[in-house]
């Protein structure tokens, strides 16, 4: 039997074993109410909740299958499965509806990194629902706990970082996550491209709030993390990076005397801008060997606020 043919009989057999296990459940979940209705209506009751359950999309029938059982490598085809039918991404409707949020929990805890990344991008596209808002919240620090431990650049870390970047345009998230920070700047001076601009996208989201300058300033910096503004790094991620640098020392500056440096460690991000040469010098090399006017323009820019 071939490769194909036999991921199509699995398959198969799960949209079997789903159709039986949802029967199963809404049978088992409604048998009390089922009871008294039945005592109230008579037969019509039975026919009306057999036709119910017919007319069940098997997007609902699989959630079912993946509530009744732990056994990963169900979740996983199961998931497959999810992903792979026209009816995903979920629904907002149907998970609203049926209250499907509290199965990303589970599903953010399975050991197959496929599955946590697609449970983060289901999370990431319900977030988008403002009444969603108060429940993904709920999952924002193991979010970010699980982030900063997955493997570097890995696709699970991208969609964390991802769902991060989108929530912490709320200021009330960034809040969350401050005892982060240290972690996230780490993380930039190690990753790929594209985790840096996720990480400078939720830094920018700080950036902008003055009540997140403190949080910023404190927060453990790498002495590479200067190395941004590199003319190996995209232009929108230097542009980003200049953006987060101007932010950063304005609030900075404009607190200067709020922030003394006894209230530091000498590692931190406070550093950067209180003894701002390294910066300095590593600014004035970029605008030399970048050859593009606006990154020149926006170096000279911050060169004369430092």
């Amino acid at each position: 039997m071939g490769r194909v043919q036999e991921v199509g009989w699995v398959t198969a057999g799960l949209m079997i074993w789903a159709g039986t296990c949802y029967y199963i459940y809404r049978l088992t979940k409604g048998r009390a109410q089922g009871v008294r209705r039945l005592a109230r209506n008579g037969p019509r009751v039975k026919m009306e909740n057999m036709v119910g359950i017919q007319n069940q999309t098997m997007l609902e029938k699989l959630i079912c299958m993946i509530e009744m059982t732990e056994d990963p490598s169900i979740h996983e085809i199961a998931n497959n499965a999810l992903y792979n039918s026209p009816d995903y991404p979920f629904s907002h409707e149907v998970i609203r509806n049926a209250g499907r949020i509290s199965i990303i929990e589970g599903l953010l805890n399975n050991p197959y990194p496929s599955v946590r990344q697609k449970a983060l991008n289901a999370l990431n596209n319900i977030s988008v629902a403002a009444e969603n808002h108060r429940k993904v919240k709920t999952y924002l620090n193991q979010v970010c706990e699980d982030t900063i431990t997955y493997p570097l650049n890995s696709n699970v870390q991208l969609a964390g970082l991802r769902l991060i970047k989108h929530l912490t345009i709320i200021s009330e998230y960034q809040h969350m996550v401050t005892n982060y920070i240290s972690e996230f700047l780490r993380l930039l001076t190690v990753g790929s491209g594209e985790t840096k601009d996720h990480i400078l996208g939720m830094l920018l989201n700080f950036s902008k709030n003055p009540s997140m300058t403190k949080d910023l300033l404190i927060a453990n910096a790498p002495a590479s993390l200067i190395n941004i503004f590199s003319k190996k790094e995209t232009k929108e991620n230097i542009l980003n990076a200049l953006s987060l640098f101007e932010n950063i020392n304005y609030h900075f500056k404009r607190r200067a005397k709020v922030f003394t440096q006894d209230k530091f460690s000498k590692n931190s991000l406070y550093f950067v801008f209180q003894r701002p040469k390294a910066c300095a010098k590593k600014l004035r090399v970029l605008a030399a060997e970048y050859n593009d006017p606006e990154v020149k323009e926006r170096v000279e820019l911050l060169l004369s606020k430092l």
